[in-house]
C-alpha cells in the first residue's frame, strides 16, 4: 500500500498539499523529494510512523530531495534509533551532495544502524534493493 497525494487539490473549500515524504510497505521504502523543513514536519509524521512499525530494514530514497533542513535529520535519527531496537537499520541512498553535507554536519552518518551511500551522491541512482544489501553487510 502506498499513500501519496498530487501537488494540491482543492476539494470542498479545503487544501490539500501534496506529501512530500510518502511511505511503501514492500520493501520498507521512504521516498522524499522537494524541500524538507521544519514547516513540513507535520506532513512527513504519518509516513515516519509506519516506517517506524517496519519489520525490515528501511530504506529512505533521498533522490529527490533538494533541501532539507535538521529536523529531517532528526526525524531519521529518531526513526534509525527505534529500529535499531529491533536489530533493523536505515540506508539514506542517493542524496544530493548538499543533503550529504548535512548528513555529516549533524552527524546522522556516524549513529548506529544508519548507512549512507555516499558514492551516489553525484552517481547513477542505486537500486533500492542494493541499498538493502549493503545495509546488511553493514549489519553483519
Amino acid at each position: 500500500m502506498r499513500f501519496h497525494l498530487s501537488c494540491c487539490a482543492a476539494r470542498e473549500g479545503f487544501v490539500r498539499f501534496a506529501r512530500i515524504v510518502d511511505y511503501a510497505e514492500h520493501p520498507p521504502t521512504l521516498r522524499c523529494s522537494g524541500d524538507e523543513d521544519r514547516a513540513t514536519q507535520a506532513r512527513r509524521r504519518p509516513a515516519l510512523a509506519r516506517a517506524i512499525k517496519a519489520r525490515a530494514d528501511v530504506v529512505v530514497d533521498l533522490t529527490d530531495l533538494t533541501w532539507a533542513d535538521a529536523s529531517l535529520m532528526l526525524d531519521f535519527a529518531m526513526l534509525a534509533r527505534r529500529l535499531r531496537v529491533e536489530g533493523l537499520g536505515v540506508a539514506l541512498c542517493n542524496p544530493q551532495p548538499q543533503i550529504v553535507a548535512l548528513i555529516e554536519l549533524v552527524g546522522l552518518d556516524r549513529l548506529p544502524g544508519v548507512r549512507v551511500d555516499r558514492a551516489t551522491a553525484t552517481a547513477p541512482a542505486v537500486t533500492l534493493g542494493a541499498a538493502v544489501a549493503r545495509l546488511r553487510v553493514a549489519h553483519a
